[in-house]
């Protein structure tokens, strides 16, 4: 709770990534609203004003022409232009709350740049009218939504995979290390799907939105379905793309997983397969080609690297880059306290890969500063991993770190006031919100 004007009100904090827009009430232990940050908009000649379609009426529901756009490119809001209406659709029209009357805190990444942050809070102030305002760290939340000031904080999201250590509450900016992974496994699922293999035909992405009508097919045999004729002409290319993403999202979620102890083709095929079915009503069983998904998180065949020179780091190589960056005396501290976050970690396996890679690979991580060689110290006992088994917990950590950070009395100095911003203007944010 916040004083201000002699009434207590809790402050709002809202949490924007590339996937959904998240925002609740301080000290609350779940987001009130869950947006799409993906919209629809129709263009037309002349407007360049154009009708944006959010939420539960946005991208899902088809309409002819409607392109679909989202604010996030590269891991960074590239346009700041459907931000207010994403927010006020999260907190007008779900929560019915008034931001003038709430402080507000907004999440940023850890590798937001200073003109991002300064948007924001104008944003925030002049457009909203909030009386006092905060951006925060989301690899600081995270370790705070844990309980722990100090972290390694492991985020793998819709698009970005990022390692942050947190040291007594601030970023250690030299050990930050960030890659596009979660773009690269997502390519790697949709290239599985769309080729054949000998046991089933490639599979075709329709959306149940342009399916007429379709009848029950057995296990791997050809799908029966006629397509919605009315609906191809109207059909944009960015919208055809925003679903076919969907659903080879949908499938990793429900199918996908990672062998505990790295690949090997013994172990996949003695995992028990997993059934899916696509809304052509084609369904089949998925064998070790499910493992192989995960798999990309951890390891790049040297045939995938020769083909693509530039591809996403994996994340033993980003712990590498990290632990390496950060002084001697603090990697037992961080790795004693691995915070895995993100939904793009709930892959079955993937907090059991992680602890095995950690322990098998940096065992060597402290440095002898005496010799400036590497010292073999074998620092793997004290590897602790933090992995909610609480999906929630998992999807919404930076969102329950606002959640919890903006509830303390103690957080009440940091606050910039509507006061501050009018008097020091856009300055006040890089000097308060470090």
């Amino acid at each position: 709770m916040v004083n201000y004007g002699g009434d207590e009100v809790s402050a709002l904090v809202v949490d924007i990534g590339s996937s959904s827009v998240r925002a609740g009430y301080a000290g609350d232990d779940t987001p009130k609203a869950v947006v799409s940050s993906y919209y629809g908009y129709k263009t037309t000649a002349g407007d360049s004003d154009a009708k944006l379609y959010l939420g539960q009426h946005g991208p899902s529901i088809w309409r002819p022409g409607m392109e679909i756009g989202n604010p996030w490119r590269d891991g960074l809001i590239f346009d700041f232009n459907p931000i207010p209406p994403l927010i006020s659709h999260a907190l007008s029209d779900i929560m019915h709350a008034n931001p003038s009357e709430h402080p507000v805190l907004v999440t940023e990444p850890a590798w937001n740049t200073a003109a991002n942050r300064e948007r924001m809070a104008e944003i925030m102030f002049e457009e909203f009218q909030v009386p006092a305002f905060y951006i925060a760290n989301t690899g600081v939340l995270n370790a705070f939504a844990s309980g722990k000031g100090s972290a390694l904080v492991i985020d793998v999201g819709h698009s970005m995979a990022s390692i942050t250590p947190v040291v007594d509450g601030f970023v250690l900016r030299k050990g930050l290390v960030y890659s596009a992974l979660p773009k690269l496994v997502h390519a790697h699922a949709k290239h599985i799907l769309t080729n054949p293999t000998p046991t089933r035909p490639s599979i075709d992405l329709y959306p149940h939105q342009l399916i007429a009508s379709k009848i029950p097919v057995e296990p791997s045999a050809p799908p029966r379905f006629t397509l919605r004729e009315d609906r191809s002409a109207g059909t944009t290319e960015s919208w055809t793309t925003w679903y076919e993403t969907r659903e080879v999202d949908e499938w990793i979620h429900t199918v996908a997983g990672v062998l505990d102890q790295g690949w090997n083709e013994q172990a996949a095929a003695a995992r028990p397969p997993r059934q899916y079915e696509f809304p052509t009503g084609f369904n089949t069983y998925f064998g070790p080609e499910r493992f192989q998904v995960g798999e990309e998180f951890f390891y790049h065949s040297p045939q995938l690297v020769a083909q693509n020179p530039n591809l996403p780091k994996n994340i033993p190589t980003l712990l590498s880059e990290s632990l390496r960056a950060c002084d001697p005396d603090l990697r037992q501290v961080l790795m004693g306290n691995v915070v895995l976050t993100g939904g793009g970690s709930l892959f079955t396996g993937f907090a059991d890969r992680l602890e095995n890679e950690l322990s098998r690979n940096f065992a060597h991580v402290s440095w002898c500063t005496d010799c400036k060689t590497e010292a073999l110290v074998d620092i793997t006992r004290q590897v602790k991993i933090h992995a909610p088994g609480n999906p929630i917990e998992r999807k919404y950590g930076a969102w329950l770190g606002g959640s919890i950070l903006a509830s303390l009395g103690t957080f009440h100095q940091l606050w910039i006031s509507r006061e501050e911003w009018q008097e020091h203007g856009k300055a006040i944010v890089g000097q308060r919100c470090k």
